[in-house]
């Protein structure tokens, strides 16, 4: 969830051609801060497993149980 963005096509493929550019869409809307975090995510290794795809199911199962039952809560990401 803390790495998604939705574009329509004409920007998507703006954003594609013009890296530098998304990068500062990214960092007005998303913060620097939140950019660091994605950035040292993506250099992580997660080892991926079917232990790690049940624990990954069931995090989200109850973020999502979570926020039907308050729409206000925040759904919080995997990390």
């Amino acid at each position: 969830m803390d790495n998604a963005v939705t574009l329509c096509h004409h920007h998507h493929r703006v954003m594609t051609e013009n890296p530098l550019s998304f990068s500062g869409f990214l960092e007005m809307h998303l913060g620097a801060g939140h950019l660091e975090i994605l950035t040292e995510k993506c250099r992580g290794i997660l080892k991926e497993n079917k232990a790690v795809r049940d624990e990954i199911a069931k995090h989200y199962r109850e973020e999502v149980r979570k926020k039907e039952q308050n729409p206000d809560y925040v759904i919080v990401s995997y990390n």
